[in-house]
């Protein structure tokens, strides 16, 4: 049957998550080997408009470029992955959303019709996303370990548990208990919780988990000594889009109502 076709894009982003499979180092030869990769902006030519069994898609949608690959490639593909927290959440860039126009409006590009800015949002919130790796950076191994998946016909299952758990696991010493501002009963785990390994907390970047508590997670920044404008930044800081119930949660209108935005179980009014 031969090999799949695969290809890796990059929309508006800093490019380090395609460079997360590059740094797979020795694994990059074994990813040759398994599939046929037919683009990646780094080492080959890209075109868009070719067909791919699955393309994997970095960065999030900030202009009408963005958009237009975007639709491309998802027309084209038949399955499509977005790698990292920009195409997964949004990320900083979308932390526009959570400020004044004016801290910003200089930055915005206005001449050209092709790059016009739009508000910046991640992959799904304009196309189907059938997987996601997420991360800043992704987690190397996590990206190889798909490809293989994606060869066998065995897709790894997101990793469902919140990043303390790998943290337990790894004798680290919880940080919420020394007084820092931790995300990790909240955030998505799969990185071996690296930030808090190192003596970082955690902010974020993987997303929130399925059945995340955000009222528990502000009570107990509070009950930290945390106030509410530091709060609202840290938590929209990587994946604010994800978080739609926050200023219900953080005013106390919040309610156990369970609904589902965009994969994640969320509980608010």
């Amino acid at each position: 049957m031969g090999k799949l076709k695969v290809g890796v894009y990059g929309i508006t982003g800093c490019a380090g998550c395609q460079l997360s499979v590059i740094f797979n180092e020795d694994e990059i030869l074994d990813i040759v080997e398994l599939v046929d990769l037919r683009a990646f902006p780094f080492i080959k030519e890209v075109n868009p408009e070719e067909e791919f069994d699955c393309v994997i898609v970095e960065g999030l949608v900030a202009d009408r470029g963005d958009l237009k690959t975007l639709k491309m490639l998802r027309r084209n593909s038949k399955m499509l992955v977005s790698l990292g927290a920009c195409a997964c959440t949004g990320c900083v860039p979308a932390y526009r959303s959570f400020t004044l126009k004016e801290n910003y409006e200089h930055l915005l590009y206005r001449k050209m019709e092709e790059i016009k800015d739009v508000e910046p949002t991640p992959l799904d919130a304009h196309i189907l996303v059938d997987h996601y790796i997420p991360g800043c950076p992704p987690e190397k191994k996590e990206i190889l370990s798909f490809i293989k998946g994606l060869v066998r016909g065995s897709i790894p299952r997101p990793y469902q548990s919140p990043v303390c758990v790998e943290c337990r696991q790894n004798g680290n010493t919880c940080l919420l208990d020394q007084g820092k501002p931790c995300l990790g009963p909240i955030t998505a785990g799969g990185c071996h919780a690296v930030c808090i390994n190192g003596g970082f907390e955690c902010w974020g970047c993987r997303g929130p988990t399925e059945d995340m508590n955000l009222d528990l997670m502000v009570r107990m920044l509070r009950d930290r000594g945390f106030d509410d404008k530091f709060i609202n930044d840290r938590l929209r800081t990587f994946a604010g889009l994800k978080l739609p119930m926050l200023e219900k949660v953080m005013s106390g209108k919040a309610h156990k109502t369970e609904t589902t935005f965009r994969g994640v179980r969320v509980f608010y009014e």
